[in-house]
């Protein structure tokens, strides 16, 4: 019997991009279903090389369905999903519990058919994860400093928007006001607080608590993307070259000499990019370096699909 996947607030960023995705997991036009609200209710979005009409996600029965896609926080389709006894996948929800993650080519995760709901590893961590993971099989780790520069997509439509109006406001000498943000994006650059269960996550992931973590968010005035730079020290030496070799064997994963970014090498793309690799001469222990990617698609889509791919598979 083939499974009905219903796929929430399909019209906003991070729904475009898992919908590029998703047809690698084999579900068809058939199977799938797409709900938005009243307002995008009858519009047609694409998806493997047709389209499909948006439906009404506060009327339709989700029962129908055995796996619902929440890639936006939404309280009420949350519980509804689990009245009706539809498996929930989401990695905007509230949850304290250990975020899932499945890398393409990597270990599966390991879940209970006892769960009504599984919280996916968010697009930051998704990002990161694939490198952490392989890094941390190298030696122990000590510590990890992560700098995440963060888009105005993290906040949606509404984040790309804002940025775009302050943009062409103050190129034409008028004035802003912020909504989304506390202060002015355009040609700015905010600090926000970090979401701390990225910390316990990793640690979660890598399986050792012993080491600390010091994570930044700043929000940067580009509209697609993410940056992160990351400073890692391990618990004895390490081979230089052989991290590398080790990361460029990583599916969807590449690195480079030159300098990179967002924009100029992961837009629009499933792969990650890192560069920037650095170990002093008197600091065998340490390791710096610069990765960047389409955190929708690189992490959360492929994140999601990949989940969704084994749940389809081999849990249900």
């Amino acid at each position: 019997m083939e499974h009905l996947v219903a796929l929430s607030h399909a019209s906003g960023i991070a729904a475009e991009a898992i919908l590029e995705k998703l047809p690698q997991s084999g579900l068809t036009p058939d199977s799938l279903v797409l709900l938005d609200d009243d307002s995008n209710i009858g519009k047609r979005v694409p998806f493997a090389g047709g389209s499909l009409r948006l439906q009404d996600q506060d009327e339709f029965d989700l029962a129908q369905c055995s796996l619902l896609l929440m890639p936006e926080a939404d309280a009420q389709m949350e519980s509804r999903a689990l009245k009706q006894g539809c498996l929930l996948l989401s990695h905007a929800l509230e949850s304290d519990s250990p975020a899932v993650f499945a890398a393409a080519g990597g270990t599966q995760p390991e879940l209970a058919y006892t769960q009504t709901s599984l919280r996916l590893a968010g697009a930051e961590l998704a990002s990161l994860l694939p490198v952490l993971l392989e890094l941390g099989q190298v030696a122990p780790l000590e510590h990890i400093n992560i700098t995440l520069l963060r888009s105005a997509e993290f906040h949606g439509r509404a984040g790309v928007d804002e940025l775009a109006s302050q943009t062409i406001n103050l190129l034409n000498s008028r004035s802003v006001e912020p909504g989304v943000y506390a202060q002015q994006i355009a040609f700015n650059v905010l600090p926000e607080a970090s979401d701390p269960r990225i910390e316990s996550d990793i640690r979660h992931f890598l399986g050792n608590t012993s080491y600390t973590v010091a994570l930044q968010t700043v929000n940067v005035p580009i509209f697609h993307g993410l940056a992160a730079a990351v400073q890692l020290r391990f618990a004895a030496g390490i081979s230089f070259e052989g991290c590398k070799s080790r990361l460029a064997e990583l599916v969807n994963v590449t690195v480079e000499k030159g300098p990179v970014s967002p924009i100029s090498d992961c837009n629009q793309s499933f792969n990650c990019v890192l560069s920037q690799f650095e170990q002093a001469p008197n600091q065998p222990t340490e390791l710096r370096f610069w990765l960047v990617a389409d955190p929708m698609r690189y992490g959360l889509a492929n994140n999601y699909v990949n989940v969704t791919d084994f749940l389809l598979k081999s849990y249900l």
